[in-house]
């Protein structure tokens, strides 16, 4: 997540004066501009057209690199292993001739302008955040997986209409092919276990593929690393400044949510809690037990808390599809002790008219400790966690009693407490051209908080957008308030 802004130039060729630009086109050239530029080029100029450059820092199967006219985006994951040459729209002349073209996978110019196809739930977010949902034209996703509130509103499954978006069949490449055929200048999204990761025209995003325990040996955070894919998709628009800058004040929130939980860990005169994370699958018949290393592993871990992990060996009897469940006696065995019981699945309710007396043997139930995803809406959670897994870390730091006290207290938007607490939404979109806003609570640190004079130890800001945000001291000195809100 590294970013690299460069300085303007003016430098004069023969043709004009050609302006080195201090930030990224959100358009194309203008001709003048495309000869001014190749004029440069001839003249041994160097030419940079990206001054604002992202590279990895948390993830490991993107990279880019910047040749001044144009620039090349590669996944490195294992079985996807292509590589995208973006360049700037409107140049006089390509940099590289047909067959030299042959060794991309795909190419593009940017900005990027036309319709996106998306095939996973988990890319809606980032093209939302980028401002670019106008440009979706098609979901090769079944629809009632979509969440987004205004993207849910367009979808129309018998074909494309004016304003609308395209439901594709799913996991059907064939399905895809067609489409492509039919609308040439698509841009397609691919997953991380795409199927046909060198079809023409698609860039493989691979956030869900990233590796837990590559993270782990490469000494970075897994969730982080998911997230920064928002910088390669915005390199795709020209929007490196823009993806690079929310994603640091993401990070940053992530960061201090979690620095907060130590010092607050380092001071508690109670144990580390217990986390039980697990749900029961109709399908299997059966627990399925949780795996480290995992994502949620981390959160427990950045909370100061202890999420069970069943020994090698244990991790249940039930054997379905090469998966192992837990009976429910191994299930009792394994996590009655629990503190807290993330339930990550929509069932428990189901659950508890079936099995109550047996799950009242569970300590997490006697004392009604009980979460699951729904706070947000079922399929939210596979849509936007990854977007918003700042507010993933919050809501757990707050369910296990380390999260920074503060007035009004934080509301979770993603773990419900499954007996005191009913399902709840994304929102309602009134304006289905309105600019994606996302949800945050912004975050002060304990040892800023606690030295001041204020009741509550700690203050959340509005942040009117990612670009464009107010100073958490100017904020808490100036109005000495807690300001909340929850975008849809």
């Amino acid at each position: 997540m590294k970013f690299i802004l460069a300085a303007s130039l003016l430098i004069a060729t023969t043709s004009g004066a050609y302006v080195a630009p201090t930030t990224n086109y959100d358009r194309c050239l203008t001709p003048s501009e495309a000869d001014d530029i190749a004029t440069a080029i001839s003249n041994g100029i160097d030419v940079d057209l990206f001054p604002d450059k992202v590279a990895p820092d948390q993830s490991s199967y993107w990279d880019m690199e910047y040749h001044g006219t144009y620039k090349i985006l590669k996944n490195t994951q294992d079985t996807i292993s292509t590589s995208y040459l973006l360049y700037q729209c409107g140049l006089s002349t390509m940099p590289f001739n047909d067959t030299e073209l042959a060794q991309f996978d795909s190419v593009f110019p940017v900005p990027y302008e036309g319709g996106i196809v998306v095939t996973a739930t988990t890319q809606i977010p980032n093209v939302e955040i980028l401002g670019r949902r106008d440009q979706i034209s098609a979901l090769a996703i079944t629809e009632n997986l979509v969440s987004s509130p205004c993207l849910s509103q367009v979808l129309i499954p018998e074909g494309k209409e004016n304003g609308s978006v395209t439901i594709l069949p799913l996991y059907n490449d064939t399905a895809v092919e067609d489409y492509l055929a039919a609308n040439p200048d698509s841009l397609i999204l691919g997953g991380s276990w795409d199927s046909a990761p060198k079809m023409k025209n698609k860039v493989v995003i691979s956030d869900i593929g990233e590796s837990p325990q590559k993270a782990i040996d490469d000494g970075v955070d897994v969730n982080e690393a998911q997230a920064e894919w928002l910088e390669p998709v915005g390199s795709l628009f020209n929007q490196e400044k823009f993806a690079h800058t929310y994603n640091l004040e993401r990070k940053q929130r992530y960061e201090c949510h979690t620095d907060n939980a130590a010092q607050l860990a380092a001071v508690a005169d109670d144990a580390r809690p217990k986390v039980l994370w697990g749900y029961f699958s109709d399908y299997s018949s059966g627990f399925d037990a949780p795996a480290s290393p995992n994502y949620y592993v981390t959160y427990a871990e950045h909370c100061q808390a202890d999420l069970l992990i069943p020994e090698e060996g244990k991790e249940g009897s039930i054997d379905s599809w090469g998966y192992k469940y837990m009976t429910d006696e191994e299930w009792l065995e394994f996590g009655r002790d629990a503190d807290v019981w993330i339930y990550p699945s929509d069932n428990f309710n189901k659950l508890l008219s079936q099995k109550n007396e047996y799950l009242q043997q569970f300590k997490a139930v006697q004392n009604e400790q009980v979460y699951d995803y729904q706070m947000s809406g079922g399929e939210g959670w596979f849509e936007k966690r990854l977007a918003e897994y700042d507010i993933v870390l919050l809501d757990m730091c707050q369910v296990v009693g380390r999260n920074l006290e503060t007035f009004p207290p934080h509301q979770r938007m993603w773990l419900r407490n499954v007996f005191t607490e009913s399902p709840r939404t994304l929102g309602v979109c009134t304006d289905v051209d309105e600019l994606f806003e996302p949800r945050h609570m912004e975050c002060v640190r304990n040892d800023e908080a606690v030295n001041t004079d204020s009741d509550a130890p700690g203050i959340l800001s509005e942040q009117p957008s990612s670009a464009n945000q107010v100073g958490l001291a100017q904020a808490f000195l100036a109005t000495m308030v807690l300001i909340w809100t929850v975008r849809a």
